[in-house]
């Protein structure tokens, strides 16, 4: 590493900040990354402390072949949808591989992180040992942070617990008990699954309807169906013909629900919000366990009615020994100095919406860049779309890599913030009629500026321009397998540009897709 490089701070060693670490130092800069656990990996490391994290027991909603990072395949004989553990193991794996660990200090707390204008730097202050100094900075503590409590009337009376699915760690801890688990979500559908043969009764408390899609669709990852084409289309579609792009993609997945599930309308499921607003649950075992009666599906909670009793919206009273709020997470930027926290001027419109439900939303360049400090300040966790985290934030690290290298220019800053104000306008549409996730972007307009901006040169190659011909022309079995195959992350370093491509990229490609239909012909043949 060269010493005269310039220095990066990366808060966090959960997914968002290894892949940060590893980008950044990939580009040539000199990075350190902090946690205050004495392990990586974030939620992913399971923990009994009041801490995010997965339960022994979770299972990867993403398949492996298209959840992984770009350049880093899982080992070949991990299932396509494997445990915590093997998530765990992975991640440590890809710190050894890329011989990350001289760059980590964990077990660090950080008081704060402030800006000294005077020097040009950044302040790190450590807790025990004092300051330290930075050229730059990336926060990347993730979306996980603090718990999201919504209020209820009387819940000062209730006389059983009351926790955040973050504390839920151990089932047995509730055996024999009535509990109500608030939220019908991905968190929700785990946690209400895991207490099934435990509890005495589980009820799943919710306002909304949902979509219930299953990890395998006719012996098939269901995301193996998605391709680049596809993609593309929708992409197309979401920026043009946006009413017509939600309304063909909730279809689509209403079907493969439908396909598989008898969703009965006593469950109050359907109907399901747009994913706009809900991201579907994935899950093998949810439906089977409402058709069993083993969970309870109920409206929304009104107040505390008694010591023991809830009342739900429609006036229906339940006896209730503990109540499990899986209502997800606000993000927070507390361990920056005020000054430069991008969640300190919101929008009045995010604000007033419905869907905002007193969540932050703040001002950053394409959900990444500080609009206060662009070329110093960046943000790992703030951009959301219906894809998995490891291969969004590898390539979001390698944007942020080429841009402060030099190689990809930002625009000016009345430009980035007209730019974030068209942002806004869009989440906040989205807000006014229901739930939204503050990161929320749109998917083939975000992906267009990432690719450009970490010069993966995915678009350019299969696109409609001249370089896209070309590869058509000179390799067109691989062009239709890129197009029409599994999209896997590894498309995102098969071409030479300006960050590092990877030379196992179009083995580990054709490889993937050979071993996917051998599996897939294996089973029609049985």
């Amino acid at each position: 590493m060269d010493k005269d490089a310039p220095t990066v701070a990366v808060v966090g060693l959960g997914v968002l900040g290894l892949v940060a670490l590893k980008n950044l130092t990939e580009a040539g800069f000199n990075v350190t990354g902090f946690d205050r656990n004495d392990y990586v990996g974030g939620l992913w490391h399971y923990t009994d402390e009041d801490k995010t994290s997965v339960l022994p027991t979770t299972i990867i909603n993403i398949s492996k072949e298209r959840g992984c990072f770009t350049d880093f395949p899982f080992p070949h004989d991990t299932p396509s949808h494997c445990t915590s553990g093997h998530v765990q193991q992975y991640l440590e794996s890809y710190v050894e591989h890329f011989n990350l660990t001289k760059s980590l200090r964990l077990g660090t707390t950080i008081n704060i992180v402030k800006r000294d204008d005077k020097e040009d730097r950044w302040i790190v202050d450590i807790e025990g040992s004092g300051p330290e100094y930075f050229d730059k900075v990336i926060i990347a503590t993730g979306i996980n942070s603090r718990p999201h409590l919504p209020a209820l009337e009387g819940i000062e009376q209730f006389e059983g617990q009351v926790l955040h699915s973050r504390a839920f760690k151990r089932p047995e801890l509730f055996k024999g008990k009535k509990v109500i688990v608030v939220g019908m979500g991905n968190t929700g559908a785990d946690t209400a699954a895991a207490l099934c043969g435990v509890a005495d009764k589980v009820y799943i408390s919710h306002n909304h309807g949902a979509l219930v899609l299953p990890r395998v669709l006719n012996g098939i990852p269901f995301d193996h169906t998605m391709t680049i084409r596809k993609a593309a289309i929708m992409g197309f579609l979401e920026l043009n013909f946006p009413k017509l792009a939600d309304f063909l993609f909730n279809t689509m997945l209403k079907k493969m629900q439908d396909k598989v599930y008898n969703i009965r309308p006593e469950w109050n499921l359907s109907p399901a919000p747009p994913v706009k607003h809900a991201v579907p649950i994935i899950s093998d075992n949810l439906v089977s366990l409402l058709e069993a009666g083993q969970i309870l599906s109920v409206n929304g909670l009104k107040r505390v009615s008694g010591p023991a009793e809830v009342e739900l919206d429609d006036g229906t009273l339940l006896e209730a020994d503990a109540i499990i709020w899986a209502t997800g997470y606000k993000t927070e930027f507390t361990l920056l100095d005020r000054n430069v926290d991008p969640t300190r001027h919101t929008t009045p419109k995010w604000e007033s919406a419905i869907g905002s439900r007193g969540k932050p939303l703040p001002r950053l360049y394409q959900n990444i860049i500080s609009l206060d400090h662009p070329t110093s300040l960046a943000f790992m966790g703030c951009v959301a779309f219906a894809t998995g985290a490891f291969p969004l934030y590898d390539l979001a690290s390698m944007a942020l890599a080429e841009i402060w290298k030099g190689n990809s220019n930002l625009p000016s800053i009345k430009e980035m913030n007209r730019a974030v104000d068209r942002q806004h306008d869009f989440i906040c549409s989205i807000a006014k009629d229901g739930s939204a996730a503050p990161g929320w972007v749109r998917q083939g307009e975000w992906v267009d500026w990432a690719n450009k901006a970490a010069g993966a040169g995915v678009n350019e190659h299969l696109g409609w321009g001249l370089k896209g011909w070309q590869f058509w022309f000179q390799d067109r079995e691989f062009y239709k397998l890129l197009m029409d195959g599994i999209y896997t992350p590894f498309v995102w370093r098969v071409f030479d540009g300006k960050r590092k491509a990877w030379g196992g990229a179009r083995a580990e490609i054709e490889k993937i897709n050979a071993e996917v239909a051998e599996r897939n012909r294996l089973k029609k043949v049985n």
